[in-house]
């Protein structure tokens, strides 16, 4: 009835989740759509469903699949991005030169 994501990664979501579509027999595409979309992790959800431009069809999920893949890679290598700009810590060793001259 109800399968989430919660705390498991997206991969590790998708294989089970694939697993239980398998298992329950489920054949409607939109159907598998609707509970993919429902299980995923909220912010997952919201991104791939307010994409302006290349939406996954609510009629392939393969395609649903491969965004929610692809979202949470970049959500993860923007947070390692962010993570080690905040703990770079540069200290200017001199000051700027002045673009201009004095007068």
């Amino acid at each position: 009835m109800a399968y989430f994501q919660k705390s498991c990664s997206v991969d590790e979501y998708l294989d089970e989740f694939q697993d239980l579509i398998m298992e329950a027999g489920y054949s409607d595409l939109k159907t598998i759509v609707v509970k993919l979309h429902q299980g995923l992790n909220s912010q997952i959800q919201n991104t791939i469903a307010t994409m302006p431009s290349g939406c996954p069809s609510n009629m392939v999920p393969t395609d649903w699949y491969t965004a929610a893949g692809t979202i949470d890679q970049n959500r993860a290598t923007n947070e390692a991005f962010q993570s080690s700009y905040q703990t770079l810590s540069v200290a200017p060793t001199q000051t700027c030169p002045s673009t201009f001259n004095d007068v």
